[in-house]
């Protein structure tokens, strides 16, 4: 039998300061025996950076939860084609598909504007780090740039256009990516489009994907 269920995050950037990695191992104590988990892209921030402890932790866990259930590594921006040297179970790819519902893509292969703009996103990160230094609570970038809504609506809706293109092409129900941590769920003359948002600001978000339906849900709990 192939697989019916699974659950989708992104953008758990470990080794980033802004990992919430005591959330996200209590959102994976929840998950039920064997089901696939597909985590979808910028699993780790910096490849070849030295983890601190707690993420490490975080690392050992998911190549724990490869021997009890398929673990699928969708390739990011951030962690492309790093490998584990002592991976388990888990699977590391480009992309990933359930059959005809669903295409699993970082986002990154859908942004053509971020690519063209390097020196706009160089600047707009040192005015972050200047906003910090003058005494700015201290926050991930991405989560600064929501406070620029027109800017950031610009660039969801064009990752979200050309997801939905896609899933047009490869004739699949939905499509769902990470990278514009910004957490979405939109449909379209009969497509789907999720972002499962990031685990470097709250609130955090999952896609569940079951036989029936599939649901982008927000996770809470008391680990603060």
């Amino acid at each position: 039998m192939g697989v019916t269920r699974c659950f989708v995050v992104s953008d758990l950037h470990l080794g980033s300061a802004y990992f919430y990695h005591r959330h996200f191992l209590s959102w994976l104590d929840t998950l039920p025996k064997g089901v696939p988990l597909v985590l979808n892209g910028d699993v780790i921030d910096r490849p070849g950076q030295a983890l601190p402890a707690a993420h490490r932790a975080v690392l050992e866990r998911l190549v724990c939860e490869s021997q009890s259930r398929p673990v699928i590594w969708v390739y990011g921006n951030r962690d492309a084609e790093f490998k584990l040297a002592e991976p388990g179970q888990i699977r590391f790819v480009d992309s990933w598909r359930l059959d005809q519902r669903l295409l699993v893509i970082h986002g990154h292969r859908l942004d053509r504007l971020m690519p063209r703009h390097a020196a706009f996103k160089w600047v707009f990160r040192r005015l972050h780090h200047c906003r910090i230094w003058l005494g700015g609570r201290d926050a991930h970038v991405a989560e600064y740039a929501k406070k620029w809504p027109l800017l950031y609506r610009v660039l969801n809706e064009h990752v979200a256009r050309n997801a939905l293109r896609v899933a047009q092409q490869e004739g699949v129900e939905a499509v769902v990516c990470g990278h514009t941590h910004a957490a979405m769920a939109i449909e379209r003359q009969g497509r789907c489009y999720f972002n499962t948002g990031a685990w470097t600001e709250k609130p955090f978000h999952f896609l569940e994907v079951a036989p029936d339906r599939m649901v982008l849900h927000t996770y809470e709990d008391d680990c603060d």
